[in-house]
Parts: C-alpha cells; sequence; structure tokens
C-alpha cells in the first residue's frame, strides 16, 4: 500500500513539473513579445522644454520594441505613441548587445519548444524512442538550458539595456514594468518544473525496456 502511494505520489508530483514548465513556457512567451519590460513616468513636453519632434522620449519597452510618448493626450490623461525597434526608440543602447539579447532570448523559445514538443512526442508508440528520451532526459535538457538563457538575457537586459538607456528630465524614476514580473515568474516555473520532471520522472527497466516515457501516456 505504502508504495502504491508513493508511486501515485510521484507521478502527482511529475504531472505538476510538466505543468510548470508549460506554464512558464506561455509566461515568457507573453513577456517577450509584450514592450512593459521598463515603464517610464510621462512627461509635460512643454513643463521639460523638450520638443517631441526632436527627442525620442520613451514611455515603454521590452526585449524587441519600444513605445514613445506622443504629444498627443487622450482625454484621460494617457499618452498615445507610436511603438517600433528597440534600437530606433530607444536613445544610447549598444545594437550588437541589443541583437545578441534578442538572439537568446529567441534561442531560448526554440529550446522550450523542442523540450516540451519531446515530451508530447511520448505519445508515440514507439517504444525505443520514448526510453531514450526518458533515459537521457532530453525534455529537461532542453528546457534547463533555456532556463539559463532566459536566465542570461535578462540579467544582460538590466545591466547593458536598462541601466544605460538615456532618459529625459522628468523619467528618474522608472520602474519594473508587469512584462520583466511575467518573465521571471515563467523563469521560476520553469526551474521547478524541470526539477520536479529530473526527479520523478519514471526511467525505463534496462533490462526489458517495458517502462519509460511521459506519464502523459497514462
Amino acid at each position: 500500500m505504502g508504495e502504491s502511494c508513493s508511486t501515485r505520489l510521484s507521478r502527482v508530483l511529475f504531472r505538476i513539473g510538466q505543468i510548470l514548465i508549460a506554464m512558464g513556457f506561455v509566461c515568457y512567451v507573453v513577456a517577450m513579445v509584450t514592450t512593459y519590460w521598463v515603464e517610464r513616468p510621462a512627461i509635460d513636453y512643454a513643463a521639460q522644454k523638450i520638443n517631441p519632434n526632436e527627442t525620442i522620449v520613451t514611455r515603454n519597452y521590452g526585449i524587441f520594441r519600444a513605445c514613445r510618448q506622443s504629444a498627443s493626450r487622450s482625454s484621460n490623461g494617457r499618452t498615445r505613441g507610436n511603438c517600433g525597434s528597440l534600437s530606433a526608440n530607444l536613445n544610447f543602447i549598444d545594437s550588437v548587445t541589443t541583437v545578441y539579447i534578442q538572439f537568446v532570448m529567441v534561442l531560448a523559445c526554440i529550446l522550450y519548444i523542442v523540450g516540451i514538443s519531446m515530451e508530447v512526442v511520448q505519445f508515440l508508440p514507439i517504444q525505443k524512442f520514448r526510453n531514450f528520451l526518458a533515459q537521457n532526459r532530453v525534455v529537461e535538457l532542453f528546457c534547463a538550458i533555456a532556463a539559463v538563457l532566459v536566465l542570461k538575457g535578462m540579467v544582460i537586459f538590466a545591466g547593458e539595456i536598462r541601466s544605460k538607456a538615456e532618459r529625459v528630465p522628468g523619467q528618474e524614476d522608472e520602474q519594473t514594468g508587469w512584462s520583466f514580473i511575467v518573465a521571471m515568474i515563467g523563469l521560476v516555473q520553469c526551474v521547478f518544473g524541470v526539477v520536479l520532471t529530473t526527479m520523478f520522472r519514471e526511467l525505463p527497466i534496462r533490462h526489458s525496456g517495458e517502462k519509460g516515457g511521459s506519464w502523459l501516456r497514462s
């Protein structure tokens, strides 16, 4: 009875690990495609004596895109600006560093997709293939590398883009945006998911090869 409960608990924890990896990937994609990694306060052009046609005033930005504050304001006081590439809408950033961060983030996304796809592939009725994926921790390997790349990209983003990007007077009090927070949540979820799947994945029995693969095949 104890062994049965232990097996059942292992299956539950393994499924939780799979769910965490999937949720982490979703959070990461949402964060990557949005422009709220950093948010800056809106300024009064007249009070700061800034010509919006001559000076780039960035309102918020992310990994790939940045949004400017325009000279017009809606009735509720919110600014309406145009969004475009990060390098064209954010002053004083190293274009090489920007491209490198974007490359790292895209590579992490690809690795996530490959890892999750390998988990789903274990549905296939090919026993040797399932055993190979499980025994060699293929899913965990891809997702772990992806998590490391995401962390690396976030650290470089904070150190080389956020800290060095130019701010106009009145924007000193910039804040971390919700996109960055979502990326952090996704990273934590993925790390815990990889730990759980590594600990509780069912491995193949070497002498018979009857087991192996994912609990998705239950």
